[in-house]
């Protein structure tokens, strides 16, 4: 189950209305199934978008929730660290540059729209926070209706590199949410180990760059 990147030729703003064209023409990729491989609770139905243009990848999500867990007072231009400990939305992406398979970068987004980014290598344990991508971040919540929605837009030069059609890198999404103040862990491809974790690069999945989804 691949996770596909639509190109998008034309610039627009970055948004989370979804009904948008530009969204539209972006293929839904459920994350249904917590880290485990066990199917996710219903009340978190969770659906993640992804676009690329010529200077950035672009993951969007549509979150529903019960409950929500997030800064009561954040500056969104400065990066929260320890993100993952509260309401999160993620994209784990390896590039076809990096030296390994256990190197690769993170980007996180909260309802919020507060966001981090590191560069991961699972050599040797390090989680390096202070590196910077670039990203750019917009989120709303929705609460009438439970639901909060997010983007985030990754220039390609985080990566060092700019894919072309028919290019596959590897990557997963993931989720971090509550449901009756349990946390709970979705993930696209689910890592299976024993207790939560994501940061299993083994089971990345392809990142396809492709021109449109014919």
């Amino acid at each position: 189950m691949p996770i596909t990147a639509i190109f998008q030729p034309a610039p627009f703003s970055l948004d989370v209305n979804f009904a948008a064209a530009h969204w539209q023409a972006a293929l839904p990729h459920p994350i249904s199934l917590e880290w485990s491989g066990e199917k996710a609770p219903a009340e978190l139905p969770t659906t993640a978008r992804v676009l690329w243009t010529p200077t950035e990848i672009i993951f969007g999500y549509e979150c529903g929730y019960t409950e929500l867990d997030v800064d009561e007072d954040f500056d969104v231009n400065e990066e929260r660290h320890a993100l993952w400990d509260r309401d999160v939305c993620e994209a784990f992406i390896r590039s076809p540059l990096e030296p390994d398979y256990r190197i690769y970068k993170e980007f996180e987004i909260a309802p919020t729209a507060q966001w981090v980014d590191l560069r991961i290598n699972r050599i040797d344990i390090t989680h390096d926070w202070q590196w910077k991508s670039g990203m750019k971040t917009v989120a709303h919540i929705d609460a009438p209706n439970h639901i909060w929605r997010a983007a985030m837009a990754i220039p390609f030069s985080a990566f060092e590199l700019t894919p072309q059609a028919g290019d596959k890198w590897d990557a997963n999404l993931f989720r971090v949410s509550r449901l009756n103040g349990e946390r709970k862990f979705l993930a696209y491809a689910p890592t299976f180990t024993e207790n939560p974790s994501f940061h299993v690069p083994e089971k990345f999945v392809p990142l396809e760059f492709i021109m449109n989804d014919v």
